[in-house]
């Protein structure tokens, strides 16, 4: 956990088994809460593994299942409280040799909706962003030049989605100002998605 004077925000590997929400005693409900947590990798229908399939299942979706029942259990949000899980735009479209990623992905979206609804009777407001991929140094060690050309150009701003048009997403989602948004997911790629320049 880590605090500042504006804010405490917790730290939680998924792989790391037992979690720590707060200090040992301490009295601590939170008013936001986002997930940004994840497990990447490549398979296809061809040669996807099972227990591989199953991590990267708990690495991207169980995990967020898990901490939310143990946040609401301990009674540590606050009413009402706003929460946003940090998915992808891989969530409700394909690509090539990514299928245990996207199926995990797709997962969140059946979370979101359900605990959408579950959730109302208490105030609580969820939903989910879908980032493309980022310009980050992962990005850049993981796709190809030619990938990363492509999809900078794939609409007319000419560069990838940047780690602070994911963080504005978040903190409106998360802020007073959200009163009435909840289930949704929110894209953010520079219209990625839905552009075809011809």
């Amino acid at each position: 956990m880590q605090e500042t004077d504006a804010s405490t925000w917790i730290t939680c590997d998924p792989a790391a088994g037992a979690m720590s929400f707060a200090k040992p005693g301490a009295d601590v409900r939170y008013s936001a809460v986002c997930w940004a947590q994840g497990s990447n990798g490549s398979d296809s229908i061809l040669d996807v593994d099972s227990s591989q399939h199953l991590a990267m299942y708990q690495a991207n979706c169980l995990f967020v299942l898990e901490t939310l029942r143990e946040l609401l259990n301990r009674d540590m949000l606050t009413l009402p409280a706003r929460l946003v899980v940090v998915s992808s735009i891989w969530q409700k479209i394909a690509r090539q040799n990514k299928l245990s990623y996207i199926m995990s992905k797709a997962a969140i979206g059946g979370l979101v909706q359900s605990a959408s609804v579950d959730l109302a009777r208490h105030g609580i407001l969820i939903n989910a962003v879908l980032p493309s991929a980022l310009e980050t140094t992962m990005t850049f060690a993981n796709l190809t030049s030619a990938q990363i050309e492509r999809m900078a150009g794939a609409t007319g701003f000419g560069r990838l989605t940047s780690v602070d048009d994911v963080v504005s997403a978040i903190e409106f989602l998360c802020s007073d100002r959200n009163t009435g948004i909840t289930g949704q997911f929110l894209t953010v790629d520079l219209g990625y998605s839905v552009a075809r320049i011809v």
